[in-house]
């Protein structure tokens, strides 16, 4: 396999020798001695060669290490090492080592990190809702117009799902409802354009402007909102 630029077997071999043992003190003075050549060649080689196929409690004890020794040198690279890793082996939060990394992100880490993170997990996870529901809880972004903020940017059936379901709560601000079905509307795809003439007919939202030829019984309203599978087949069925 080709890794480009980045790979170096040297750096490789003695970043693995330190994830074998667990020695993140170790890692830690080993990056300190590189330069800023070798020190972008370790975060690619880790991203790329290590973290994707590290048992689960190494990876957790290592993403949460990285981001405390350097997050702002790490976090993108860490992050870039999800759908490899989901594609691999599969990917959840819900492990007894994410707990950390979310304590960490809650109590020390920038809002920035915190957000980035959060946005990059709902693009990863935007057909779980569980695991959507998960991250929101574990990183207390508790409020639907906080969760809104999120799963408008990101795709996927779970994701418009929840969405759907944060409008709902949020149907007294019209005025925000039609903002976010403007931005569906903007964003290209058909799935968020069939989200937005859903919610514009759902919410009566007459002020929502465009081309909609899209007409639900009013039965099959009602099962919007009945689950999650129900969502699913109204969406589906708009062609």
């Amino acid at each position: 396999m080709a890794y480009g630029k980045y790979y170096n077997p040297l750096i490789l071999a003695r970043l693995e020798s330190y994830f074998e043992a667990g020695d993140w003190d170790g890692l830690a003075v080993y990056l300190d001695s590189l330069s800023h050549r070798e020190f972008r060649m370790a975060g690619e080689i880790i991203s790329v060669q290590i973290m994707p196929r590290v048992p689960d409690t190494v990876f957790w004890e290592a993403f949460r290490f990285l981001l405390v020794y350097h997050s702002k040198a790490f976090l993108v690279t860490l992050l870039k090492s999800v759908p490899l890793r989901k594609q691999k082996s599969g990917f959840t939060l819900r492990q007894d080592g994410y707990v950390s990394v979310a304590k960490f992100l809650n109590d020390t880490g920038t809002e920035l990190d915190r957000a980035k993170f959060i946005r990059f997990m709902v693009e990863i996870f935007g057909e779980d809702t569980e695991e959507l529901s998960y991250l929101f809880g574990s990183l207390h972004v508790d409020t639907p117009c906080e969760r809104v903020q999120y799963l408008l940017q990101g795709r996927g059936m779970a994701c418009y799902y929840l969405l759907f379901q944060c409008m709902r709560q949020l149907e007294h601000e019209r005025d925000f409802l039609v903002r976010c079905c403007q931005f569906l509307m903007k964003k290209g795809d058909a799935l968020s354009f069939n989200l937005a003439s859903v919610a514009k007919l759902y919410f009566d939202l007459t002020s929502v402007k465009g081309t909609f030829s899209l007409h639900l019984a009013p039965y099959q309203l009602g099962c919007l909102d009945a689950s999650f599978e129900s969502f699913c087949r109204v969406m589906k069925s708009i062609s």
